[in-house]
């Protein structure tokens, strides 16, 4: 059985992972969804192929978002903790580099195609 095209453009064609990590104040880590590696304290690879549809962060103090698709923000993009950040359109997100800006920042990254 086919799954429906509307159902592919809101929610994806079902690939997903996400990846936690903690960071030190002023510390980075690059998720990267398209492309395939091997992690490392700076770079996560979710190897989806191509962008993800759908991003969603999860932080426990205040953190920005630096950089989209390998671009620097001229404004970085704060993350509150209420609640997580989510994007479901809009941007296909090769990759997002999220920053600590306390220290003992926990992450958890989310992304689905």
């Amino acid at each position: 059985m086919s799954v429906p095209k509307l159902l592919i453009a809101e929610f994806g064609n079902y690939k997903r992972n996400n990846k936690s990590f903690t960071l030190s104040a002023g510390e980075s880590v690059t998720c990267r969804f398209k492309a395939s590696g091997i992690d490392t304290n700076t770079d996560k690879y979710y190897s989806f192929g191509h962008g993800a549809k759908q991003v969603s962060i999860r932080n426990n103090v205040l953190a920005t978002i630096t950089h989209i698709g390998g671009q620097e923000l001229d404004s970085p993009i704060r993350l509150g903790t209420a609640a997580p950040n989510t994007w479901r359109k809009g941007i296909d997100w090769t990759s997002v580099t999220v920053e600590a800006d306390q220290d003992a920042t926990t992450f958890e990254v989310y992304g689905s195609t």
